[in-house]
């Protein structure tokens, strides 16, 4: 990417937290995804704090073990612990599980008037959304990210087998106010990026609040010549109204990341994703929000009780029919908390001597879940394959073309210098795409390809061909996942086992 980017989207809990910490407190910030650990320095510190995802559960066991030799008093929150807080038995001083605006920063006033300070925190009502501050984006090392993450809202109203959200979160969609959002948005636009991603589970949720922060940032985008564009998650029932759909291009929403899972409406039952299979298809549900204007990415799921062994194929077909290019395919995974785990555990199907796949799958073997899932994601990255659906989504939405090119952001007036600078950074991009590639052996296979996408599926679009610059962005991005694709257990959404203890138990 572009100048000195090292992450793709900013760890929105880091600049979050310390907008909690009371004035009293001096506050770092350290992401190891732009900068590496310095442990030698850290035993300036009263506190730190250790925050993660499940996918990265090894390495946070491995810092906080690295952590124990100082004096800090160390602290665990966030997402995996909030699910698995026995994981950390024994590695740190406090565990913050749930929410925290409250526990927070009550933890650090009490700790620097020398009151007594609880082992465990957990909130007794859910976080008043209209009550939190300005993320401290004036504290993260912005320049190497490429996006900025916000939180409008959290919860979500439906009820998902697999998703811990509604035991965090709940399931009545809590919001900020439009204008809490548009302080955070000048924040990120004063931190000098260009790109946010809304990371509510459901942005549209609470629908009525959806619709009054586009309507206010419509307005603020207008008046400050579209500085930001914006991504987002929502469920599909999105192409059930056009209003919001038209109202998210208007306030420059670039992409849609929705929850599709499976093609298989029995899996969809099984899952309790009814608003998958509400309605007409989701293929039609699917072209209607394309064709609004967004682009469409999804989030699959293979290893459903209701899923054999031809699963894998039917999820490539349906992919490659909808034209979905970014299609991120997990193997199911049974997160504690979740109504799925609780199943699983009832009837004796949880078992963790594989560290991989935790439970037994009713209709194949966990073997053969493993090599599927991973000549899945392998197929869906091959650059015949990701390309062939890009084009194939693009080339058969005209309305998709002419709501793009028709979007208020596109008609902000373009110098002919801005152009001219877009082709050379594409130029320079490009460069570096092909070092990369050869450094890895595989310049002659993937550059041929890109060649020939560009010149077979591209070219003949003639006014509507995507821009060089931009197409050498998306090189880039399928070179990413190709890579991925090749190592698949890194793209799981991790399983998650017990302390022994627990599991005992």
């Amino acid at each position: 990417m572009p100048r000195d980017k090292r992450c793709w989207v900013v760890t929105g809990a880091l600049p979050a937290l310390a907008a909690l910490a009371p004035p009293h407190c001096s506050v770092t910030l350290l992401d190891e995804n732009v900068e590496q650990i310095d442990f030698g320095l850290l035993d300036r510190f009263d506190v730190i704090g250790v925050t993660g995802m499940i996918v990265q559960r090894r390495r946070m066991r491995e810092i906080l073990q690295n952590l124990q030799s100082l004096s800090a008093m160390i602290v665990v929150g966030g997402p995996y612990a909030s699910v698995a807080e026995d994981a950390f038995a024994g590695l740190c001083d406090v565990t913050f599980v749930g929410e925290a605006e409250q526990t927070w920063p009550a933890f650090l006033t009490a700790l620097a008037a020398g009151e007594p300070t609880a082992k465990r925190y957990e909130q007794p009502e859910r976080t008043d959304m209209r009550s939190v501050p300005v993320p401290r984006y004036d504290l993260l090392k912005a320049d190497r990210y490429q996006m900025a993450s916000l939180q409008f809202s959290r919860g979500c109203p439906f009820l998902c087998e697999f998703c811990d959200i509604i035991t965090v979160f709940g399931r009545k969609p809590r919001a900020k106010s439009p204008e809490q959002m548009l302080a955070e948005c000048e924040a990120v636009r004063r931190a000098g990026l260009r790109r946010c991603f809304l990371v509510d589970d459901n942005f549209i949720g609470n629908k009525k609040e959806a619709r009054r922060l586009l309507v206010t940032l419509i307005a603020w985008q207008l008046r400050n010549n579209y500085p930001l564009e914006f991504y987002t998650e929502a469920s599909i029932d999105l192409a059930e109204h056009p209003d919001l759909i038209e109202l998210m291009v208007q306030a420059n929403f670039n992409q849609v990341f929705i929850g599709i899972e499976s093609p298989r409406a029995k899996s969809l039952a099984e899952t309790r994703k009814v608003q998958n299979i509400r309605g007409d298809s989701m293929e039609n549900k699917i072209r209607r929000i394309r064709d609004g204007g967004l682009v469409v990415q999804a989030g699959f799921i293979v290893g459903f009780d209701s899923d054999d062994e031809s699963i894998f194929d039917e999820q490539f077909e349906f992919i490659q029919r909808t034209g979905i290019a970014q299609a991120l395919v997990a193997r199911l995974s049974p997160v504690p908390t979740t109504p799925l785990y609780a199943r699983l555990a009832a009837e004796g199907r949880l078992d963790f001597a594989d560290d991989e796949i935790v439970f037994r799958p009713k209709r194949m073997s966990r073997d053969a879940l493993k090599q599927g899932h991973a000549g899945l994601v392998r197929r869906l990255y091959e650059p015949e394959s990701y390309f062939g659906r890009l084009f194939a989504g693009y080339r058969e939405s005209p309305d998709f073309r002419h709501r793009r090119a028709a979007r208020p952001a596109a008609a902000v007036p373009r110098k002919i210098a801005a152009g001219l600078f877009a082709v050379m950074a594409g130029i320079v991009q490009a460069s570096k795409l092909a070092r990369a590639m050869r450094q890895a052996g595989m310049l002659k296979r993937l550059g041929g390809a890109y060649l020939r996408v560009w010149w077979r599926l591209n070219r003949p679009l003639g006014r509507d061909a995507i821009p060089f610059h931009v197409f050498v962005g998306m090189c880039v991005i399928h070179w990413h996942f190709f890579n991925m694709a090749q190592r698949p257990r890194d793209v799981t959404f991790g399983n998650v086992a017990p302390t022994v203890e627990s599991a005992a138990a």
